[in-house]
């Protein structure tokens, strides 16, 4: 009885040893794809371009607000409570604004830029990468980044790079504005 399992185990530890080595495993160094693709870096750039904007937005913006408050400070004297009491809360309702729009714009860029990468990576990197597994009979391809030790003829990282940029070279990123308070609209109507 005892043959006939250690027969079994050793059997179909066989079968599974040989049903392994059969496998074929191709790697692609992920972080360099994207550090290489055109189209993640043109996209990067056009995120940076566009915060380095909004930033200069929204300094405007506040710096019109201070304005408001420096103007009101001197006014103060002249105006009754009421009155006074309108104009700060008008200041505090920009301010608060500003805080919300800022926010908004940010969290708009963030979503468009990652459905862009999104993109990129459904549109060129994914269908590259099949397309390289069928051509080189991989019946996987996994992240080199996380390998200890790869067999040379494996690592596809270099082709895949050039296929992905010139299948998908550039990708634009949805534009974002600062949305303006309502103090800046009164303001520049008068």
């Amino acid at each position: 009885m005892n043959k006939k399992i250690g027969l079994s185990i050793a059997l179909v530890s066989l079968f599974f040893a040989d049903t392994a080595m059969a496998e074929k495993i191709g790697f692609i160094n992920d972080p360099e794809l994207a550090q290489k693709s055109t189209a993640l870096q043109g996209l990067q750039m056009q995120r940076d371009k566009m915060l380095a904007v909004l930033k200069v937005d929204i300094e405007k913006e506040a710096k019109g607000i201070l304005e408001q408050k420096q103007k009101l400070e001197e006014e103060s004297s002249k105006l009754s409570k009421a009155e006074l009491g309108k104009r700060l809360d008008e200041i505090d309702t920009s301010e608060r604004e500003l805080k919300t729009h800022a926010q908004e714009a940010a969290a708009e860029l963030q979503k468009n830029f990652l459905e862009a990468a999104v993109s990129v990576k459904e549109t060129a990197i994914n269908p590259v990468v099949a397309e390289l597994a069928k051509e080189k009979e991989f019946d996987a391809v996994l992240n080199a980044a996380n390998a200890f030790y790869i067999q040379n003829g494996l690592d596809i990282t270099e082709e895949a790079i050039k296929r992905v940029n010139k299948k998908m070279p550039k990708v634009e990123l949805k534009k974002v504005e600062l949305k303006k308070t309502a103090s800046t609209k009164t303001k520049k109507s008068k």
